[in-house]
């Protein structure tokens, strides 16, 4: 197996590795992130990152210049292009910025920008995937009105859900909230298939409005012409399903094969034909639009 080549890196515009130690993203989780898929040397679904950027960054307080960040990420581009790297990953981090000890944000803080770009030779938005495996994870999403729906740095709660697993056979872990309603899997949106529509869970308390969950509401779906509902989902909702699947702006959407819940029962789901004609209808749009 090759060794993955190392991120491309640019903060604040400059191409370097450097973080203050006093950045305030890192002492407090104190700002926001995209993950983008860069696939045929573009990013696709740009202009949804940005507009959830720009939301969150307003209600959080943060600011977002917008024109640099644009120049900043075509200089990026520009350099992948000269590199002919047309796949991979770009990481948008925006914190408040370098600031003293303390909780108070600073009113003179500049805003810190990074951009990483980790390469790779893979389609994974239009590629046909292997039904993923899942299991129920323990740790659970605390409820924050205020935080919910938001992709901010504070992704304490994920990280220990991930380390709950280390075998390669599971693939992901679905995550309740303290009420047992669930919300997401680790890195992806769940959607679940049942009485002829698609259900996603509401995250008006928990969980990260993802870019893809909003384009199968708002376009694939109706492609489809399959409406989607957006209310609390339960364990034993997604166990009954006829389909699951899993979605993120990276990975574009897979089929669900079997859930395994707390209590170590394995649940099964032979269906994917929807699942499926989400995904060439992400194909299409693909081809169609997007072209940043």
């Amino acid at each position: 197996m090759s060794t993955p080549a190392p991120p491309l890196i640019w903060i604040n515009g400059k191409q370097r590795h450097q973080l203050s130690a006093l950045d305030r993203g890192l002492a407090y989780g104190d700002g926001l992130f995209e993950t983008c898929r860069l696939h045929d040397g573009r990013l696709p679904l740009w202009s949804r990152h940005l507009q959830r950027l720009q939301t969150s960054a307003a209600a959080f307080g943060i600011e977002l210049n917008i024109i640099q960040l644009q120049a900043w990420l075509d200089t990026a581009l520009a350099v992948l292009d000269d590199a002919a790297i047309a796949h991979g990953t770009v990481k948008v981090i925006v914190t408040r910025g370098v600031g003293g000890r303390g909780y108070r944000p600073s009113q003179s803080a500049a805003t810190t920008i990074v951009l990483a770009v980790f390469a790779d030779n893979l389609e994974l938005l239009t590629a046909s995937h292997v039904p993923a495996h899942i299991r129920v994870c323990a740790m659970t999403l605390g409820r924050n009105r205020i935080l919910a729906g938001h992709k901010h740095l504070n992704r304490l709660e994920n990280v220990l859900a991930r380390a709950e697993w280390q075998d390669d056979a599971t693939d992901e872990g679905l995550m309740l909230d303290d009420c047992a309603n669930v919300i997401e899997a680790t890195a992806h949106n769940i959607f679940i298939y049942r009485d002829g529509c698609w259900h996603t869970p509401a995250l008006t308390e928990a969980g990260v409005a993802g870019v893809m969950r909003q384009l199968i509401i708002d376009e694939l779906a109706p492609c489809c012409n399959v409406s989607v509902i957006v209310a609390p989902i339960t364990l034993l909702d997604v166990c009954r399903a006829d389909e699951v699947l899993l979605c993120n702006s990276n990975r574009g959407v897979r089929s669900v094969a079997s859930l395994v819940d707390g209590s170590g029962v394995l649940h099964q789901f032979s269906g994917c034909q929807h699942t499926q004609r989400l995904a060439v209808a992400l194909s299409n749009f693909l081809q169609d639009k997007g072209s940043y």
